[in-house]
């Protein structure tokens, strides 16, 4: 129970740092303070395997995650939208995507690491068929495996190393 208490408090305290985006001494107190506070009230939301969190593995492929997320995702996604802007090259349309995940975690973190993709919305997610809808602002084709493969693959197999 502690671990779950710890890595809870730890994920909120991060959060909250990365929000307040100050590193003062009242911020970090009220920072633990909130956070242990969040960490024993969730606990069991959001760890429901000790041993996975103890795991350096899936403690380096999140950090992976994250860096392949800002520095590769992100500035294509980006630049990407800048161009279209100045273009008006656009094709936007709702695509259907599948995914295979099946922790709730999993299909949680790849949906939204869409939608925080510039350019990416997903708009609803069918969990019993397995498909995210996702408002794509330029959609060169809406095949499901073209979509899979251009907006939720990569993301998906670096979930898969942490999450699932």
């Amino acid at each position: 129970m502690l671990v779950k208490v710890l890595f809870t408090a730890f994920v909120s305290f991060l959060v909250y740092v990365s929000l307040v985006g100050s590193l003062g001494t009242d911020e970090l107190i009220i920072g633990l303070v909130i956070a242990a506070i969040v960490g024993i009230i969730t606990r069991n939301l959001l760890v429901s395997d000790e041993k996975k969190v103890l795991n350096p593995r899936r403690w380096l492929s999140a950090l992976r995650y994250l860096a392949v997320y800002w520095f590769y995702y992100e500035p294509i996604a980006h630049w990407d939208v800048v161009k279209r802007v100045f273009t008006m090259n656009l094709r936007p349309s709702i695509v259907r995507v599948p995914y295979s995940l099946k922790s709730e975690y999993g299909v949680t973190a790849v949906g939204n690491s869409i939608t925080n993709t510039p350019g990416t919305v997903v708009v609803d997610v069918d969990e019993r068929r397995g498909y995210y809808y996702v408002h794509w602002i330029n959609a060169p084709s809406v095949e499901e495996e073209f979509c899979y493969n251009n907006i939720s693959k990569g993301f998906e197999g670096l979930v898969r190393r942490f999450l699932c």
